[in-house]
């Protein structure tokens, strides 16, 4: 085939706009790309940022609800099985609001007495908290006999809506009773931990909870669920917590603030109280209050997969 001269000029009009459409689609390609890995950056900015934002409000408001120990003491749990009693509830209600207790401190690793038992953890409902504290003072001194005036003055703190407090005793980490020995002139008794495992970091001893207890006034219970009260008591008798907050952490919620919001409170423990507790009881039994903020923002991690961000894959 011959080709003649415009034939040749056509062809290579052509060529050219081809080859310019090419480059047009290569750029546009690429800015594309570019566009997207903009959108994966600024996306990866936009969750951090709302990771830390989280881990912020988890951990203030860990601080927020939890007692502090003691001075160079660890935080206080529950290491044997408990015993609920309940006071100033109908029968049935009370079995439910037992019930509901137990099924929180078994998944705790808590273990719960069998029946006949001697109560060690107590719910009461009285038409006036505050005085009935008083008065239990007064008449059965034995149930504040391990709190120090700072620790008593304490319970009457919040709205009113429930006191609570726990008797403690000092162990060995192992669990051990504390020896008494007569030392010095005159001699005197003196508690001795004999445990024999030496540490030069910690000390090796744990707060055993032996006995706690709630007190709710009966004017702030109406519009509640038993569901509702025993989740609050739970996280009042199984940990080292405040009283109801007044503000909450943020976006975070807590049943703990129960008797602090009008409008709808927690419909029983959330995401966070969980988070909590089961970090409380995963660590190690020489864990001080500073451990807590660390190990409940990981747990409220875990439990929360959205809060996870997505690391890109390796090339």
């Amino acid at each position: 085939m011959t080709f003649r001269p415009s034939d040749l000029k056509l062809l290579a009009m052509i060529r050219i706009k081809l080859i310019a459409m090419g480059a047009l689609v290569l750029a546009l390609s690429t800015q594309a790309a570019s566009a997207q890995d903009n959108s994966s950056d600024e996306s990866t900015i936009v969750v951090t940022g709302q990771l830390e934002e989280a881990e912020e409000q988890v951990e203030t408001l860990t601080r927020t609800i939890t007692r502090r120990p003691r001075s160079g003491k660890p935080l206080a749990r529950r290491y044997d099985g408990i015993c609920i009693g309940v006071f100033g509830m109908s029968e049935n209600f009370a079995h439910v609001l037992m019930g509901r207790i137990e099924e929180n401190a078994r998944a705790l690793g808590i273990g719960v007495m069998d029946g006949g038992c001697q109560a060690n953890t107590i719910i009461a409902f009285t038409p006036d908290s505050r005085k009935e504290i008083e008065r239990l003072r007064k008449e059965e001194p034995w149930l504040f006999k391990t709190l120090l005036d700072y620790e008593y003055n304490r319970i009457l703190r919040g709205n009113g809506a429930a006191q609570s407090w726990q008797s403690t005793k000092l162990k060995g980490a192992n669990g051990m009773e504390f020896a008494t020995v007569m030392m010095g002139s005159p001699p005197r008794e003196v508690q001795v931990n004999k445990q024999p495992v030496a540490s030069n970091i910690a000390e090796q001893v744990r707060v055993d909870v032996e006995g706690s207890i709630v007190v709710f006034d009966s004017a702030y219970v109406p519009g509640k669920t038993v569901e509702q009260l025993a989740d609050y008591a739970t996280m009042r008798l199984f940990a080292p917590t405040e009283d109801t907050l007044v503000d909450g952490g943020g976006e975070i919620e807590t049943i703990l603030s129960l008797f602090a919001q009008d409008d709808m409170p927690p419909k029983g423990l959330t995401h966070f109280d969980r988070a909590y507790l089961n970090a409380l009881y995963a660590l190690p039994v020489t864990a001080g209050g500073a451990a807590l903020d660390d190990a409940t923002w990981s747990a409220y991690r875990k439990s929360n997969p959205e809060l996870e961000i997505e690391q890109p894959a390796d090339d």
